[in-house]
């Protein structure tokens, strides 16, 4: 009998925390660009490998009202090539290529509309981004004047390469829209979220949770 009472109280217990707690994955994809204002006809530029995934949990307050807190990595990555500041421009070739890694963690409030079924929801809250970056940049003599231009020493080489890293910490208001419904286990949970990191980057990201 006192078996049966511990057991008992023990599955209460985990089906109390189920209610208060839920976690899951998260994952999508950013919709701006990783950097606003490169892509000029003066400098053609690739903006690739951009994507988000990490944990997500949720903390049950009461009702519709839950708070949030996501682990996200992402990761992208900009080529670009733009003529050298020469007094004969057209002679050399620089181009640039970054690899940037970011963990992103949001901390929000949220509410869900109560129903069945589609249940639209909010949410809103603040960001704090780390990211770092590895970064090299090259200099190709594309004439002959652009090799003398450039000096001895470049035109014998042909092109001079550089590289370097640097890291930032970002930090913002996030705000969010979406919809969630249930998949037999899953609480699937599709969402546009916006988030403006200082001092200037405004973030779209479309993202997909899935909750236990």
């Amino acid at each position: 009998m006192r078996h049966f009472i511990f057991v008992s109280l023990f599955l209460l217990a985990c089906t109390a925390q189920a209610q208060i707690f839920s976690y899951g994955v998260k994952a999508g994809v950013p919709v701006t660009a990783a950097l606003p204002g490169f892509g000029s006809s003066a400098n053609p530029y690739l903006d690739t490998g951009r994507w988000t995934i990490g944990p997500s949990v949720e903390l049950h307050l009461f009702r519709g009202l839950f708070v949030e807190f996501d682990a996200l990595f992402r990761g992208y990555t900009v080529v670009s090539e733009f003529p050298a500041l020469t007094p004969s421009n057209t002679d050399l070739l620089e181009s640039a290529r970054s690899s940037t890694k970011v963990w992103d963690f949001p901390l929000l409030l949220k509410y869900r509309l109560p129903g069945q079924g589609l249940r639209p929801f909010l949410d809103a809250g603040y960001q704090w981004s780390h990211q770092s970056t590895d970064a090299f940049t090259s200099t190709e003599a594309l004439s002959a004047s652009g090799c003398f231009a450039s000096g001895a020493t470049f035109c014998e080489l042909g092109f001079s390469i550089s590289g370097f890293k640097y890291g930032s910490n970002l930090r913002g208001p996030a705000a969010g829209v979406g919809i969630e419904f249930k998949y037999r286990r899953f609480r699937i949970a599709p969402e546009v979220r916006y988030t403006r990191l200082s001092p200037d980057t405004n973030l779209v990201t479309i993202l997909a949770g899935f909750l236990f």
